[in-house]
């Protein structure tokens, strides 16, 4: 998620002002692939608090006159007698509050209290109810720094961390500085928050390897003897800024008439069209079996109605409980530190495999999220209560998420030229860099396994089959293609960009990186769900009874609710081919005896239907027009019926 960063030098340090402030931009340069829409800086002297930000990359940042300007008094010239100096810094993703509006942006300020915030608040509005005051901007961060201004009346600073802890939920580290006090409060539910002090210094990071290459770096000797140490889960660190004196806790102990827009226009008249083309799409032969239409690539049906795919499907192997505990025994550790790396996109299955591995088998995981910028706040928010919940350390890597977006809107508005269903995943490709990121998160965390947690019955062929591509019904994984059908589907992209140069774009080089990320990436991965039963009811309770899992507004499924972009190709795929990715995936649960056929059938025709709300969000996250973009979508010729 976001990047919180820091330093603190107290009276009695003889450290140059170069130096200081050298560190201080590295802390910011190393924290910028956490989050490059917004960055802030707040500087403690004495009775003062002085708060910076700007919508820009920590890069761009830290070369800015307001970042210069912030730090020009701050840190007396070198020669003259050392002052105390302390600076928390901020890399942000955005998730509440839009980052044009400075104030959206971190710092956060309540009162006496500066604030910067890693994580989601998932119950912001209920505390701030509870708090009783009103709130001044749109970003969640802000009831941390009034809760904390609140109960200072009352308590200490680890008295009022602890009160405010108490109420917050979700995924949470913070650090604040406070203009009555000399003081620094370090506090996570999530871990994801590093210290690194020696008698002179002391400095912070969400990252252990930001501070690891602080400590190697010859400009920072005075760095380099540093105790680097994670603060815990569920723990906090006050710091006294005079003398560097630093007391952890524990959290957990307590003190006591409507304007219709033309965007609305537009979607009800695709609702209108949409109710007249639902008797063709209902008309639509299906395999006796499984719930697979005619439209649905390379089907064939037999004499009795049943198609190829159910004919060719192999039950999911399990290998079970025993085969996973020879796997997770040789990496699990002491559960001081972590022992593996969860793929954890926020999705059902990341977040169930997440509970499982810390609360049935005992492993200590690291949760590693790549956003590329279609991660959904929904997403996001039940990223935070995982983490938060479980105490589970959280690595995020955050792509350039305006640039990534850029990619998508240059390839949306090409397809929209001249539109074909083989070239939708081509909207999809920024993501794939997670393997790469991946393997790469492993090496740096030495970590000795990743723990993918992929559901084989998402398995969905006809997203090559569009291409041209047969389906590969031995495939192990979703993701699985053999070399000939890689080939294929390279060669299946270069005759469309051929055919519509308008996709040889400023993406290019990104969608190729990406395409070698996804087919050709390597690495020991451990695939969950290959030794484990799945089961959409087990994992539904256990997500939203336990951890309270935010499901989605509209849609009754918990599937792919995280991700802004299936919101968009489903619509597609069922407007024209009359089916979607929730057809082939119950289809597998029919085949896995998890569902009868009829309740199958009822859940698609509701799972089917366009999520008109989550589909205006797309378009407004990648700045394309909807009105727009149906009307491209409308105008593609239906497979289910010619004159439709």
């Amino acid at each position: 998620m976001c990047g919180i960063l820091g330093l603190t030098i107290p009276d009695t340090a003889k450290i140059s002002r170069n130096d200081a402030l050298y560190l201080l931009r590295r802390l910011f340069l190393l924290s910028e692939s956490r989050g490059k829409e917004a960055s802030g800086l707040a500087v403690a002297q004495a009775e003062k608090i002085t708060v910076y930000r700007e919508a820009r990359s920590a890069g761009a940042f830290v070369k800015s006159e307001k970042y210069k300007a912030a730090l020009a008094g701050a840190y007396p010239p070198d020669g003259r007698e050392s002052a105390r100096f302390t600076a928390l810094g901020h890399a942000r993703l955005v998730t509440n509050g839009i980052q044009c509006i400075d104030t959206n942006n971190q710092p956060v300020v309540s009162e006496n209290v500066a604030l910067v915030h890693n994580g989601i608040v998932v119950n912001a509005e209920n505390v701030w109810k509870k708090i009783g005051r009103p709130r001044k901007t749109d970003v969640d961060s802000e009831v941390i720094a009034a809760g904390l201004a609140g109960n200072l009346d009352r308590a200490d600073v680890i008295g009022a961390a602890r009160a405010v802890f108490a109420e917050i939920r979700g995924e949470t580290n913070i650090a604040a500085v406070f203009s009555d006090r000399a003081a620094l409060l370090l506090a996570t539910n999530s871990g994801s928050l590093h210290v690194a002090v020696t008698d002179a210094a002391l400095c912070f990071a969400s990252e252990k390897e930001t501070l690891d290459t602080i400590t190697a770096d010859p400009r920072c000797a005075f760095m380099a003897s540093a105790r680097i140490f994670q603060v815990k889960a569920h723990t906090g660190l006050a710091v006294n800024l005079e003398n560097l004196e630093h007391t952890p806790f524990s959290l957990r102990e307590m003190d006591g008439a409507p304007f219709v827009s033309p965007m609305l226009a537009a979607q009800r008249k695709m609702e209108s069209r949409w109710q007249r083309e639902e008797e063709a799409r209902a008309a639509l032969r299906r395999c006796a079996r499984c719930l697979l239409p005619e439209s649905m690539p390379f089907i064939e049906f037999d004499a009795g109605g049943v198609c190829n795919y159910c004919r060719e499907y192999k039950p999911a192997l399990c290998l079970g409980e025993h085969a996973l505990e020879e796997r997770l025994a040789p990496c699990r550790g002491d559960g001081n530190s972590p022992d593996c790396v969860v793929a954890f996109s926020g999705g059902r299955d990341s977040s169930y495999g997440l509970h499982l591995l810390k609360k049935k088998y005992g492993m200590t995981p690291l949760a590693y999220t790549y956003d590329w910028g279609m991660v959904t706040d929904l997403g996001r928010r039940n990223q935070a209560r995982m983490c938060g919940d479980l105490g589970v350390e959280h690595l995020w890597i955050s792509a350039d998420i305006k640039r990534q977006r850029a990619y998508i809107r240059s390839n949306v508005s090409a397809w929209m030229r001249r539109p074909d269903l083989g070239v939708i995943p081509l909207f999809m490709a920024g993501d794939k860099l997670f393997f790469r990121f991946a393997n790469e998160t492993m090496k740096t965390k030495k970590m000795p396994v990743m723990v993918f947690c992929s559901n084989k019955l998402e398995k969905t062929d006809f997203k090559t089959g569009f291409c041209g591509i047969s389906p590969q019904f031995e495939a192990n994984q979703p993701f699985s293609l053999s070399l000939k059908r890689k080939v294929s589907l390279f060669a299946y992209y270069g005759k469309q960009f051929l055919l519509n140069p308008a996709y040889i774009n400023m993406s290019i080089f990104n969608t190729l990186a990406c395409y070698a990320s996804y087919y050709f990436q390597e690495g020991n991965y451990l695939f969950l769900y290959d030794y484990l039963p799945w089961d959409e009811g087990v994992v539904n309770d256990i997500l939203i009874g336990t951890y309270d899992w935010e499901t989605a507004p509209d849609s009754k499924s918990t599937w792919r609710i995280g991700d802004g972009t299936a919101p968009f190709y489903n619509y597609v795929y069922y407007t024209v081919a009359g089916f979607t990715e929730f057809d082939t995936f119950r289809s597998n649960q029919i085949r896995e005896g998890h569902i009868d056929r009829a309740s199958a059938l009822a859940s698609v025709l509701e799972e089917n239907m366009p999520r008109w709300d989550s589909l205006r969000e797309y378009t407004r996250m990648i700045n394309i027009d909807f009105e727009r973009l149906v009307r491209a979508v409308d105008a593609m010729p239906r497979l289910y019926c010619r004159d439709a």
